[in-house]
């Protein structure tokens, strides 16, 4: 197991096949899992769309049952699938082979246990490749292969949750990006006879790049097929269907800083003084709503995991992150592409605005840059010359995930380092002004490019989103 160390991301497993994740990588890994969570029952066990995906799910599987673990196949399919198995009665956890937007040749696992706990490397997956590491292997008595259509039990659960009448709306586009959103989206479309046309509907090839609707060229084809047609509204998925974007009328991209503004505020007129869990990289427009109906703010440290865990530790109805994660209280926490999907079209359904409009609102209050990514040199050395910088002059400095500043003249601005990526993100919102903020922000890159790693190129102006 000599690479198993750099599979071992903070909240899921993922690497480069074969050099990083191979199949004994993941015959181990079921031994390990099934070992160290002591599961018993039956494991949901599903794939995605990569060439490399239907021999790491038989290698789970071989595993899971050489364990005494009983086996439910979930085929091609969502991750948001495995989180609505891992509820259904008998079943213990569920592991989904994908590595989500990554390029074709990363792949990897993404572990629920009982009704969609997440598992983090400190709370249990640091256990297991620790066992993988020893060698361990589990005998006695095999497990069986079990069959279920969880998939239809899933269109089915989600369909009961909305009526065609609520769901009036002009013409769809919808966006796969060859991945594993059609597995779900084609039979709800049909169901709730909602009018869609697709754009890379079919699971694979993987984009170039990766299928990641935020990629520049995605967005770009996904607007030019927008204009071709009529369109109301524009949703795409990434690879394995967790993240989903919107695109309004017009094609144009709605940053996802607004969309989780537009759930919230929906979320806490149902349901109200309800915890609406957010991503404190940009949360200005979140908070705003939050504060003015009466709801209860929960910040989150960035990642799927952790914003699992506060959504069910505070019994929230609705969190929502800037990487276009959406989790829904009613779900166990967990995120789902279908429901953000099918909760937007609700809402713009209810009011005679269109995406466009609601959206122009918001921005006429509150103003946010895109993320811009920074290789340094010395990440250390850089965020401790900012706060040398800026920390006398700030009104608040909080050190929660990163470091973030609340600027005189109602700005902020946060420096998160990735964990996933040797990166730090920064990211500038502002009530008020664009163009100071703008400058406020073109000051701060010269003053962290002395930083820069040498070769490495990031803008030198921010842009508004």
């Amino acid at each position: 197991m000599k690479h198993t160390l750099t599979a071992f991301r903070l909240g899921d497993i993922r690497g480069i096949f074969p050099t990083e994740i191979d199949d004994a990588f993941a015959l181990a890994f079921a031994h390990g899992v099934a070992h160290h969570f002591k599961l018993k029952g039956t494991v949901a066990v599903g794939r995605d769309m990569r060439d490399s995906s239907p021999g790491l799910q038989q290698c789970l599987i071989n595993g899971l049952l050489a364990s005494g673990v009983d086996v439910v196949d979930l085929g091609l399919c969502a991750t948001e699938l495995g989180y609505f198995a891992s509820s259904l009665p008998g079943i213990s956890a569920a592991i989904v082979v994908t590595a989500s937007h990554n390029p074709a040749a990363f792949n990897g696992f993404k572990l629920v246990l009982k009704n969609g706990k997440a598992v983090t490397f400190d709370d249990g997956l640091d256990s297991v490749m620790a066992l993988m590491l020893s060698g361990h292997t589990n005998q006695g008595k095999s497990g069986i292969m079990r069959e279920r259509d969880v998939h239809q039990d899933y269109v089915a659960h989600l369909l009961h949750q909305f009526q065609p009448a609520s769901l009036t709306s002009g013409l769809i586009a919808l966006n796969g990006l060859n991945g594993t959103a059609t597995t779900l989206a084609h039979d709800i479309a049909e169901g709730l006879k909602l009018p869609v046309e697709w754009v890379r509907r079919q699971p694979g090839p993987i984009p170039d790049g990766g299928a990641d609707p935020s990629k520049p060229l995605l967005i770009a084809e996904m607007t030019q097929f927008m204009q071709s047609n009529e369109f109301a509204l524009g949703v795409a998925w990434d690879g394995d269907c967790d993240r989903c974007v919107f695109f309004d009328g017009n094609g144009q991209l709605v940053p996802t800083y607004y969309v989780v503004g537009i759930l919230a505020e929906h979320y806490l007129t149902v349901f109200p003084g309800a915890a609406i869990v957010y991503d404190s990289k940009l949360c200005m427009n979140t908070l705003d709503i939050i504060q003015r109906l009466k709801g209860k703010a929960i910040r989150s440290e960035t990642g799927h995991a952790f914003m699992k865990q506060h959504m069910r530790k505070n019994q929230a109805v609705y969190g929502g992150e800037l990487s276009s994660h959406h989790y829904f209280g009613a779900f166990n926490g967990c995120d789902s592409g279908m429901l953000a999907w099918l909760k937007m079209i609700q809402i713009l359904a209810q009011t005679d605005k269109t995406l466009a409009e609601i959206v122009e609102q918001a921005r006429a209050n509150v103003c946010s840059t895109t993320e811009i990514n920074l290789t340094l040199s010395d990440t250390k050395g850089a965020l401790e010359h900012i706060l040398n910088c800026y920390g006398r002059q700030a009104l608040g400095v909080d050190f929660f995930d990163g470091l973030s500043f609340e600027m005189p003249g109602q700005w902020r601005f946060t420096l998160c380092p990735s964990k996933t990526e040797p990166l730090v993100r920064l990211n500038l919102e502002a009530r008020g002004n664009r163009d100071e903020l703008i400058n406020q922000g073109a000051r701060l890159l010269t003053e962290l490019s002395r930083f820069q790693t040498p070769g490495s190129e990031w803008t030198e102006t921010p842009v508004i989103q």
